[in-house]
């Protein structure tokens, strides 16, 4: 009878959050960001993107009228003696423009001031640091799923509401956060309002913000327009909105992966070219959407087992450290695996040295968090928490360690953590893949992906998208 009360009540909860979409019960700062959320820098959506390294960031913008964008940096408050940046925009399908703009040359350990400018639009004085030494804190989330709803015009204000709170709660628990990171699902239907609403937090306005592409974001063409990142892939074929790319952040590779394109050539080669560039890095960190080993839900482990066969072998190559993942909105925490098996098993608050594998972890969603009483699915886990409470996890980066520690918002306690100790910048990772990665399993994803960008294609014209085919098949 307990089981049946829980269960009901966990429904009554699922579906108050996805129908109404009630924010978190906190009165006093709700109010304040409905009076925020009127402003003109909450319209525009700003937000900062990593750079190539930590002396760049990346931005974008959004504005009714076309002009060429700029940024204006200064290392004073005021604003004295600032530096141009000049960037540049492109028309979305809402006929707005997305303002573009990267600086650079910034100092190691400095804090700056800036203001977007494009046209009549002037946005109010930001700041933000760059890192001053190799260890730093980065913020996980993932499928935020900022939300518009025909039946309730505030929804997206309020699912944006729940991102920038959670962001809120993370810099109380650490306000040294220097990196945010959202494993997809940004936006619920692809709409360029949504990613506005993900835009719209103050935070990300100061910290930058690493986002891969979720097969929500997929039902739109918004997110092609609203990101902004660096070295990013050029490979054919692929997804019509983005792309592959890395970045590098105090002797860490992040490698941002777009796991709804199966082309694991295309994947494979931008993995092995980023490695052979960054040699010297401490740490390997791979981030994309999909779930490959966490997952609760049945009739999704034939697709789990697809990703798995196409991004284990990959990770097992390039002796990737941590993946960080989202998708089946479940939260768990892999063993260290290696060609499919666990190699390696650690428990909650443990410490693995020198993982002879790579550990994959999915967090829960934000706004559409799942408690349903599935066991996990397979046997390669180590940590399992199942929760209907909105979860925030944080990464401390060290030369020798990373730790992963895990929050519940509701609750407000850290209940899961790991660490991954390494003697040396390649620790345990075997020299050579497995076996059963071959050209047939690359040259399989590679068709496969042809076919699913004319699906793509066909979904987005069904909408109403005026969108060349060649461009989308293409990539």
């Amino acid at each position: 009878m307990k089981t049946v009360s829980k269960k009901i009540i966990s429904l009554l909860l699922a579906v108050t959050m996805l129908v109404t979409c009630i924010p978190f019960a906190f009165a006093q700062s709700v109010d304040n960001w409905n009076e925020y959320w009127e402003t003109a820098d909450a319209k525009a959506g700003i937000i900062m993107f990593n750079g190539e390294s930590d002396s760049e960031r990346n931005f974008s913008w959004y504005t009714e009228s076309e002009a060429t964008p700029e940024i204006r940096l200064s290392t004073e408050e005021d604003m004295q003696d600032y530096e141009t940046f000049m960037g540049y925009s492109v028309e979305t399908y809402d006929g707005r423009f997305a303002n573009k703009v990267t600086v650079s040359d910034l100092d190691s350990g400095e804090t700056y001031y800036y203001q977007c400018i494009s046209g009549e639009f002037t946005s109010s004085v930001y700041s933000f640091e760059t890192d001053g030494d190799e260890s730093f804190t980065a913020m996980y989330v993932t499928d935020v799923h900022v939300s518009y709803s025909d039946t309730d015009s505030n929804c997206i204000r309020d699912t944006a509401y729940n991102f920038d709170f959670t962001i809120e709660k993370a810099l109380k628990t650490n306000d040294d956060i220097s990196l945010i990171l959202s494993a997809g699902d940004q936006a619920s239907e692809g709409l360029e309002d949504e990613y506005i609403g993900f835009s719209a937090s103050p935070f990300v306005k100061s910290i930058p913000v690493a986002t891969a592409i979720g097969n929500h974001d997929l039902k739109g063409v918004a997110y092609k327009t609203f990101s902004n990142m660096p070295n990013q892939s050029d490979s054919k074929p692929a997804t019509y909105i983005g792309n592959d790319y890395y970045f590098v952040k105090n002797g860490v590779l992040f490698l941002i992966m777009d796991s709804n394109n199966a082309n694991s050539t295309a994947h494979r080669n931008f993995v092995k070219n980023a490695v052979k560039e960054n040699p010297d890095v401490n740490w390997k960190v791979m981030m994309f959407h999909h779930d490959l080993y966490g997952g609760r839900i049945e009739h999704r482990e034939s697709e789990n087992a697809l990703h798995r066969m196409l991004w284990a072998p990959i990770c097992d190559e390039f002796g990737i450290d941590l993946v960080l993942l989202g998708h089946s909105h479940y939260y768990t925490v892999s063993n260290v695996l290696y060609n499919n098996k666990t190699v390696s098993s650690f428990t909650n608050g443990g410490t693995v040295t020198d993982p002879n594998g790579t550990i994959y972890m999915v967090s829960g969603s934000l706004n559409r968090p799942r408690d349903d009483e599935n066991p996990p699915l397979g046997e390669n886990v180590a940590i399992d928490y199942l929760t209907a409470d909105k979860i925030y996890n944080l990464i401390d980066f060290t030369e020798d360690t990373l730790t992963v520690k895990s929050y519940a918002i509701e609750s407000d306690v850290c209940f899961s953590s790991f660490t991954i100790e390494k003697t040396s910048d390649n620790g345990g990772h075997p020299d050579k893949m497995p076996a059963f990665y071959n050209f047939i399993i690359r040259f399989i994803g590679t068709i496969y992906e042809y076919f699913n960008n004319m699906g793509i294609y066909s979904n987005l014209t069904d909408k109403g998208f005026k969108v060349n085919f060649f461009d989308i098949v293409n990539g």
